[in-house]
């Protein structure tokens, strides 16, 4: 009989997975869905997690079914991709990690520094340039991944805290001035949601805390699976208040000319416009910043972690940890320097990645492994939930590519 874990533990991991999904990715669900309206994407925002549930519970599977002991830490995707496929499944597993934690990286560093140059050119006299801008944003937040792993655990406890209460203010504020009329616009074209799934598909990311999850609290499917279901729910109840929120109370004239731009700081702009309320302006630009930074230190400490693993670099000096810091920021930074209004273009990029690490490379190895190995849990759905899921990871990237062509 299973052992359950303790509801200490259950709920310590549940608030993981939902504090690991949530994050900057939200911030462009707006923007990228004035063009298809509220109801199509409240439908798509369920599809996308029930889909990335499914991928999460076979990621569970194929884990548990790989494990060579009980005792056997949790596995990340490149374990398993190497254990099935080889080194061939282990070097394209890394490089969907490099490709997924770059754009991410890219995304947080132009979504940011657009948001704060808005911020000065609003109180400072003179034009800030972008790329001054862009700079200190990354060397700031890159000191502190690059001083400490607990700096980053200090730092990010007291932002994600602030985020989650300025999130409920917002909401709040923001939510007398809903009119139904705003929601009531529909649109129904390829184009429309070509651009709008990649981003709904990549706020759904919390895959690679899998194998933390199990060290966390055991190899016990059904305590596991409670973990996912529920950690997922968490944010998708979130993303359906903030689109109800956002598309709510902007007019659709209004909205459109944010996704015209595809500017973070011009949606952000528009909606402190709504109210008077000076701390509705406050609370809307620190939750949007706290939102990109969280994200920002959680990305950039993996990907910090990812290069110095692959490169097999030791980064116990500070010299050392330096030479990881410039290949891990320097990348991004460039992507940002060239593409300003590049938050949107990132996030479409990362998509592709996070649909090779959570939907085709699990759904994968669990057709292989099903024939080959026996397993204590195999997420349902059979072989049929397997092959859709894979036809949906690729059409994610397929609207992706149409995206940039």
């Amino acid at each position: 009989m299973e052992k359950a874990a303790s509801t200490s533990r259950m709920m310590g991991a549940i608030l993981m997975v939902a504090g690991t999904t949530i994050g900057a990715g939200m911030l462009a669900l707006p923007i990228t869905s004035v063009s298809i309206g509220f109801f199509n994407s409240v439908w798509l925002l369920v599809s996308l997690w029930f889909l990335m549930c499914f991928t999460a519970l076979v990621t569970l599977e194929i884990n548990l079914r790989l494990r060579k002991t009980s005792s056997e830490a949790g596995i990340s995707m490149a374990g398993l991709a190497d254990q099935s496929f080889g080194k061939g499944g282990r070097w394209i597993a890394s490089v969907s990690l490099m490709i997924l934690f770059y754009a991410l990286l890219a995304a947080y560093i132009t979504g940011g520094s657009s948001l704060i140059k808005a911020g000065l050119d609003s109180r400072v006299e003179g034009n800030i340039s972008f790329p001054t801008v862009a700079l200190c944003f990354t060397v700031f937040l890159g000191a502190l991944i690059n001083w400490h792993v607990q700096a980053v655990d200090y730092a990010n406890r007291f932002f994600f805290t602030s985020k989650i209460v300025l999130f409920l203010l917002m909401v709040c504020f923001l939510a007398p001035f809903i009119r139904i009329q705003n929601l009531m616009h529909s649109y129904e074209n390829v184009s429309a949601f070509a651009v709008a799934v990649p981003i709904f598909f990549s706020s759904f990311g919390f895959h690679g805390s899998i194998p933390a999850l199990i060290n966390y609290i055991g190899p016990h499917p059904r305590s596991l699976r409670l973990v996912l279901l529920i950690g997922s729910f968490i944010p998708l109840i979130v993303y359906l208040i903030w689109q109800t929120v956002t598309l709510g109370v902007l007019p659709l004239d209004v909205a459109q000319e944010a996704i015209a731009t595809q500017d973070l700081a011009v949606f952000i702009h528009h909606l402190n416009q709504i109210s008077q309320f000076p701390l509705l302006f406050l609370a809307t630009s620190l939750f949007t910043f706290l939102a990109i930074v969280t994200s920002f230190l959680g990305v950039a400490l993996g990907l910090f972690e990812a290069v110095a693993e692959t490169l097999r670099w030791p980064i116990q000096t500070q010299i050392q940890r330096l030479k990881v810091s410039l290949l891990t920021f320097l990348p991004p930074l460039f992507f940002a320097l060239f593409y300003h209004n590049g938050f949107i273009i990132a996030l479409g990029y990362a998509a592709i990645g996070l649909s090779f690490l959570a939907v085709l490379m699990p759904v994968a190895i669990a057709f292989r492994e099903r024939s080959r190995t026996t397993s204590a849990y195999q997420a349902a759905g059979g072989y049929l939930g397997l092959m859709v899921a894979f036809a949906v990871g690729i059409l994610v990237i397929v609207f992706e590519i149409m995206n940039r062509f």
